[in-house]
């Protein structure tokens, strides 16, 4: 019976008797009011096995059913599963740079502070350059005065070669000369000589004639003209050899004076000696302002070195963590002017248990973890393991106490996306196989 038979039953006992057969409900009117009986009621359908659990176990289950379906979409969008290795924990480090100079010198200018990023190239500090500038335009002026000295020497060398192939010229000519009057004086000597000879014998011709015939006309024999005649042939003849003597005199002299011209070509030399030694002086003098202008050069260079040392520059992408020098300090060379850490280098400084330490290769795949951002894992490799165990350090906590010996291990990141900074705690999380894991 159904709840709702059971209303009908309990209303028709209020108004009159009734008769259950079966399923069947037929009711019975009081005599005294005779009624047509109504049409029977339809049987209502039979309720399927759902319809008979209890309403709260209904709603549990249904409650049941949308927790099921909501984790299966957290799992299929929203879950990602922790993943497996090994666990450790400490602090992002860095490789950090001492920014000194070179030279010492006053501090003019620093151009940041620290916590500043800096990039390679970036000015850091400058320091003071008057007392450099003033020894740079001086190597300068040395300089220019080799230069103009050079090119004064370049510039005569070829003019005293010049003159001195002229005067060799000139030497030569005058040597070649002096030899031809030398040699035509002597062969003038020579027909002279020649011409005197010939006198001679033709004055004693005349003299033994004018002497036979001057006899002969004393003796009456020949005509007093004929005996003026040889007298005078003689007279002539003695004339002709004071004439020819005079000559020979006249041709001595001349080669005696070509000999002399020609003995004193090599003081006409001296002119060509004087200008080889005047090209010699300008060729060293030439060498020498060469060294001096390279010497000056590389004075100039290294002043110039020095004043670049005085601008320090950025070596690299880094921040700063301290600042050692202020404007105005006097710094001696090497001093540290500031400290840099590499950005691009930070790693994670952890230790890793003596148990645990042979599943850790160099090269393995990590993840790093930071407090400000624990859900965006870093990327890392491991790129150290120390050769030797130490004992667990007072800041590093293990969940095993019994610990005691640890080896150090650096997950260097690969990049730290502006969020590690060096100092910050951390977690890291070495991947180790599956493989390797089931050993440890």
């Amino acid at each position: 019976m159904t709840s709702r038979q059971a209303d009908d039953s309990q209303n028709n006992s209020q108004s009159g008797s009734t008769q259950t057969t079966g399923s069947t409900v037929i009711k019975k009117e009081k005599p005294a009011e005779v009624q047509a009986a109504p049409p029977s009621e339809p049987q209502p359908p039979p309720q399927k096995p759902w319809q008979k659990v209890p309403k709260a176990l209904g709603i549990i289950l249904a409650i049941a059913i949308l927790a099921g379906v909501g984790y299966a979409v957290y799992r299929l969008f929203f879950y990602h599963p922790e993943p497996e290795g090994l666990f450790l924990s400490g602090r992002i480090e860095g490789y950090e740079t001492d920014i000194a100079a070179k030279t010492g010198g006053k501090v003019a200018n620093v151009a940041v502070r620290e916590g500043d990023d800096v990039k390679p190239g970036q000015l850091l500090v400058r320091l003071d350059d008057s007392d450099l500038q003033a020894q740079l335009q001086g190597t300068i002026a040395r300089v220019r005065q080799a230069k103009e000295v050079l090119v004064s020497y370049r510039q005569q060398l070829p003019i005293l070669q010049a003159q001195l192939q002229q005067a060799n010229v000139t030497t030569h000519q005058a040597q070649q000369d002096s030899q031809g009057k030398v040699t035509q004086a002597v062969n003038a000597l020579a027909s002279n000589r020649a011409d005197l000879a010939e006198a001679l014998a033709n004055l004693k011709l005349a003299q033994s004639q004018q002497k036979r015939y001057v006899a002969l006309y004393a003796q009456g024999a020949v005509s007093a003209d004929l005996a003026d005649q040889y007298n005078n042939a003689a007279a002539t003849a003695q004339a002709k050899v004071e004439a020819a003597r005079q000559t020979m005199r006249s041709a001595v002299g001349t080669l005696t004076q070509a000999q002399a011209t020609l003995s004193n070509t090599p003081i006409k030399a001296a002119a060509a000696v004087q200008i080889e030694k005047q090209i010699a002086q300008a060729q060293t003098q030439i060498s020498v302002y060469e060294q001096a202008l390279l010497d000056a050069k590389a004075t100039q260079a290294q002043t110039q070195a020095d004043l670049n040392y005085l601008v320090i520059k950025s070596p690299m992408t880094g921040n700063v963590i301290t600042r050692d020098a202020e404007p105005g300090d006097v710094i001696a060379a090497g001093a540290p002017l500031l400290t840099l850490v590499n950005q691009d280098k930070l790693y994670l400084r952890g230790f890793v248990p003596e148990g645990q330490i042979g599943s850790v290769k160099l090269g393995q795949r990590s993840l790093v973890y930071l407090d400000s951002a624990p859900d965006r894992p870093l990327e890392a490799t491991v790129t150290r393991i120390d050769p030797k165990a130490s004992f667990t350090p007072a800041n590093i906590y293990f969940q095993k106490d019994r610990v005691l010996q640890v080896f150090g291990v650096e997950l260097t990141l690969k990049d730290a996306q502006g969020l590690a900074k060096q100092g910050m705690p951390s977690d890291g999380r070495i991947l180790i196989p599956a493989a390797s894991k089931k050993r440890v």
